[in-house]
């Protein structure tokens, strides 16, 4: 009896190393093989074409798609840029999850959202106990006595000026996205729910604790000042999940 040949692999049973990339992944090797930086020019289109040997349309196609990625940056009438690979390409979708979990109840959608928050900036925030220089506190004593002037309305910007400027000297801008991500996300995640609210004064002093265990150089302490800041964040995210 003959013996029966294996059908042909699926796409998806075909190892990762041995699928052929596609126009996408090709364009994204010639800017890293072309050594381009955010903001470069890429080979107009019928260079792209005479390169890769594919049509008009799936070079536009590709770059569509990068676009969405924040890989490159497409200006009409102009040329196309390399992107600067920014995070926001995942913003729509996390929201859009993100609300559907608010829309239905569930608490967790937002203490996801706060839990990644605390932990990257539990980290950081060691560091900048250890490396921040004087200028740089000195720019937080600003933020924070702006935070306590401007009171309960500017109370957002100012917020998230203070933890940006708790961590840009560092100089992670991966960890600076991510956590932009996130503010981004959670905040507009605000205006489908009625979560209760924290009075302005215990913001700025969870804040100034934040800032005193910096200028004391005390790593464990603005730990500590930090995870009391997000702790306070998530009860009120409980509460509201027990009003609702």
């Amino acid at each position: 009896m003959p013996a029966q040949r294996k059908p042909p692999a699926t796409v998806s049973e075909i190892p990762e190393r041995l699928r052929r990339p596609s126009v996408q992944d090709r364009i994204v090797d010639l800017v890293v093989e072309m050594d381009l930086d955010p903001g470069d020019p890429l080979p107009p289109e019928p260079e792209l074409m005479r390169t890769l040997g594919v049509s008009r349309n799936s070079v536009r196609e590709a770059l569509k798609g990068l676009q969405a990625l924040g890989i490159v940056d497409v200006r009409h009438g102009y040329g196309t840029y390399v992107g600067s690979g920014a995070l926001r390409s995942l913003e729509p979708g996390l929201l859009f999850h993100s609300r559907l979990g608010v829309r239905r109840d569930n608490p967790r959608a937002l203490l996801d959202i706060v839990e990644v928050r605390a932990l990257l900036e539990s980290g950081l925030v060691r560091r900048a106990a250890r490396e921040l220089e004087r200028a740089d506190l000195d720019r937080l004593h600003e933020e924070l006595d702006a935070l306590a002037a401007d009171g309960d309305a500017g109370r957002a910007g100012h917020d998230r000026r203070f933890h940006e400027l708790l961590y840009e000297p560092l100089g992670n801008v991966l960890a600076l996205q991510l956590i932009a991500l996130f503010w981004d996300v959670y905040r507009q995640l605000e205006a489908d729910m009625a979560k209760p609210r924290t009075d302005h004064a215990h913001v700025v002093r969870q804040h100034r604790q934040v800032l005193e265990a910096l200028e004391a150089r005390d790593p464990d302490a603005a730990a500590a000042s930090l995870a009391e800041h997000f702790a306070d964040v998530t009860a009120r995210i409980d509460q509201w999940a027990a009003a609702r």
